[in-house]
């Protein structure tokens, strides 16, 4: 059994002190990160890259600065911001989050793993990384980086789903009392700059003599990939972009519930696996103009991939004059999801 945990933390935090990267959200405040900024980049960072979320962490923070302010934005106004990071519902979970921080806890990101457990799209990994990295609370969340950090020093030869609680266990050897926040951030740079996915970069590694698959060679083996491969579902659906004189883009909203809840999108039909059950959109069927193909193209979203048949039309609007429309100029900065932003921009 591996017995070296004090000297992995020693190196990791002195490593840090060095090589930590520099992050918006890494501002520090009285000694440690703000708790805010700790908080709203976790909601971004799940399920999307760190350098895809900088520069939206930026602008976030210079639209809504503290907490306060963005509980007082709409549901709208996030969506429409959050636009080209996907998985919308993240966007939604941090509205309502921080709306329930205003009211109950004053503004202020609580500090407890009961309470913050509780706010909606705040899951063990989540409250544990805002207590150690906000509060430099005692606490190990296990992100990507430190699971395969973990998995290589044990040389742990089962895939990383297989063992999450012993995971768990053996993340507690690496509790910090002291210097949790930056022991938590220096596992993560490690994971990001050394002990990478492929070709981890052992010949540099500071703590390979600690490394259990570096002695046995393991360290391209570990962690283990599960066999089985999932083959995506294909959708199929027709999109409808429909144009008035005053050049301007009919669009709805979406339902409140579902993919894509609450935001923009063109006329489409309803989502089908099977091409040959696709049925003309309800408001398409009104609309008595000549609709001319665009062509199709592929999107992939994260369970299934959607091809979309595209088609464009003129209309005058008084024939529609109780729809909504947006000025063809403004489209790409309006709350429609990606996938009908590239939809628009193939018809037009």
């Amino acid at each position: 059994m591996f017995k070296h945990e004090t000297q992995v933390i020693k190196f990791l935090l002195q490593w840090y002190s060095v090589n930590a990267r520099n992050l918006p959200w890494r501002k520090k405040n009285l000694n440690l990160p703000d708790p805010y900024f700790v908080f709203v980049s976790e909601y971004m960072l799940q399920q999307t890259t760190v350098n895809t979320v900088k520069n939206k962490f930026n602008d976030f923070i210079l639209k809504w600065p503290s907490l306060n302010k963005l509980a007082q934005t709409s549901e709208p106004n996030i969506l429409k911001f959050w636009s080209g990071l996907g998985y919308y519902s993240r966007a939604r979970n941090l509205l309502k989050s921080a709306k329930i921080i205003h009211k109950n806890f004053k503004n202020n990101i609580p500090q407890t793993y009961d309470e913050l457990i509780q706010l909606p799209g705040i899951g063990d990994y989540t409250a544990k990384a805002i207590l150690g990295i906000g509060f430099n609370q005692s606490v190990m969340p296990l992100d990507a980086n430190i699971e395969r950090i973990l998995v290589r020093l044990y040389a742990i030869d089962k895939p990383i789903n297989k063992v999450k609680n012993k995971l768990k266990d053996l993340g507690k050897k690496f509790i910090s009392d002291k210097y949790s926040s930056n022991l938590i951030q220096s596992f993560m740079d490690y994971g990001s700059e050394i002990c990478l996915p492929r070709n981890p970069k052992c010949n540099i590694c500071g703590i390979n003599k600690f490394c259990q698959s570096y002695k046995k060679n393991l360290q391209q083996k570990i962690p283990l990939k599960l066999k089985k491969k999932t083959i995506k579902t294909i959708k199929y659906t027709r999109a409808y972009v429909i144009v008035n004189e005053k050049n301007e883009i009919l669009v709805r909203s979406r339902p409140n519930k579902g993919m894509l809840a609450s935001m923009l999108e063109v006329p489409n039909d309803v989502w089908v696996k099977n091409k040959k059950l696709l049925t003309t959109d309800h408001d398409i069927q009104k609309i008595k103009t000549k609709l001319q193909s665009k062509g199709s193209f592929e999107y992939s979203f994260s369970h299934f991939d959607l091809e979309t048949e595209i088609f464009y039309g003129n209309v005058k609007k008084a024939k529609l004059s109780k729809s909504n429309w947006i000025k063809k100029s403004s489209y790409s900065s309006s709350r429609m999801p990606t996938v009908m932003k590239k939809i628009v921009d193939i018809a037009i």
